[in-house]
């Protein structure tokens, strides 16, 4: 009996330990591509501390709004490269999780996990319009 508590002990420690680098994997792919407000303040911010400590000209100010630019596509581009690998490592988590679950715990944790992919995608909406309404003004 032991025995058998050692290797789920060792089984749940593995699990917690996948859980966690998966976790931590989707908080730095989700840090890295959110526009959100913050990172909008950011950029702004950035901008004037530039703007105020170098003394910009107003052409090196528009060429400097330009390198922005082009930066953020291209680690947008990025992105969109390793966002399929992103997906394929999350659903195996999810997969994995539901094979140590019940019969009956599954449909909760479905439910769990729909509610949170609509919670994903309502935010990805909100960057979208925030991202858009920047880049018209």
């Amino acid at each position: 009996m032991q025995r058998n508590q050692m290797a789920a002990a060792g089984f749940a420690a593995l699990l917690f330990a996948g859980g966690a680098a998966v976790g931590a994997l989707g908080h730095r792919y989700y840090a890295a591509t959110a526009v959100s407000a913050s990172s909008d303040v950011a950029r702004h911010r950035y901008i004037q501390e530039m703007q105020d400590r170098l003394k910009l000209t107003p052409s090196q100010l528009t060429q400097l709004e330009t390198i922005l630019h082009e930066t953020k596509a291209k680690t947008h581009a990025v992105r969109d490269l390793y966002q399929p690998q992103m997906l394929k490592i999350k659903q195996e988590h999810i997969e994995r999780v539901k094979s140590i679950l019940t019969p009956e715990q599954i449909p909760a944790y479905e439910k769990l996990v729909a509610e949170r992919e609509q919670r994903s995608r309502e935010q990805e909406e909100r960057d979208r319009r925030n991202e858009h309404q920047h880049a018209t003004h």
